[in-house]
């Protein structure tokens, strides 16, 4: 086996067990799914600057990157964000960064009132490293138990494309400025609706994207 291809496989292998898909760890890079796929594919080779975050987000062996050469496949033109970005956009020595906006109950359905006044501020996690104006906030009620449960604390990657089979929080812009969410599973796509599922009681139904227009995936749960 070459080094591109053992490198691919490695990548591969890293990121099914870190659970990505190959579209969320494009998104962790800035760049397209098919370049993650050539990566895995062993027909292009990452840079230096994102070969060391592969190695540190995927946990891959130092010795496998080390091993390819740069010259060989590597990719010339998939614009990677630049170290200044990076440095702005990780906390500083740590600190809590990520802005928790403050929920309420809003409906028997469980639909919230999300409003963008942060009530607290947490710490990133290794796979929120660099990711631009990500927010989380404490889910009400219990629709979507036992998957998310009420009081579980949420995180969004907002830059993230829906993705069927992933639970999602669907926006709804308020008049007075606020958002009226809901938590619930995105099943599939079309042009004008959102078709989700909750789990208590059992329910699948649609959501018209005319009044939810944003459906942001939910990247990370914490448990209350």
């Amino acid at each position: 086996m070459d080094a591109m291809t053992q490198l691919g496989d490695a990548i591969a292998a890293g990121r099914k067990r870190r659970g990505l898909t190959q579209a969320e760890l494009a998104a962790e890079f800035g760049i397209s799914k098919s370049a993650v796929n050539q990566w895995e594919s062993g027909k292009n080779v990452p840079d230096q600057r994102k070969l060391g975050k592969l190695v540190q987000l995927l946990g891959l062996d130092p010795a496998v990157a080390a091993g390819v050469p740069q010259e060989a496949g590597a990719e010339p033109d998939d614009p990677a964000p630049s170290p200044t970005r990076i440095q702005r956009e990780m906390p500083a020595n740590g600190r809590p960064d990520i802005p928790v906006w403050a929920s309420a109950e809003a409906g028997h359905d469980g639909a919230m009132v999300l409003v963008n006044d942060p009530i607290d501020y947490i710490r990133r996690s290794e796979r929120m490293l660099g990711v631009r104006s990500p927010f989380a906030f404490y889910v009400i009620g219990t629709s979507m138990s036992p998957a998310i449960e009420h009081g579980d604390q949420v995180v969004i990657h907002p830059a993230l494309p829906p993705q069927p089979g992933k639970d999602h929080v669907f926006l709804q812009q308020q008049p007075d400025g606020t958002m009226l969410a809901l938590v619930k599973r995105l099943l599939r796509s079309t042009t004008t609706t959102w078709r989700v599922r909750q789990f208590n009681p059992p329910r699948d139904f649609d959501l018209p994207k005319s009044k939810w227009s944003k459906a942001l995936m939910i990247t990370e749960k914490r448990v209350g």
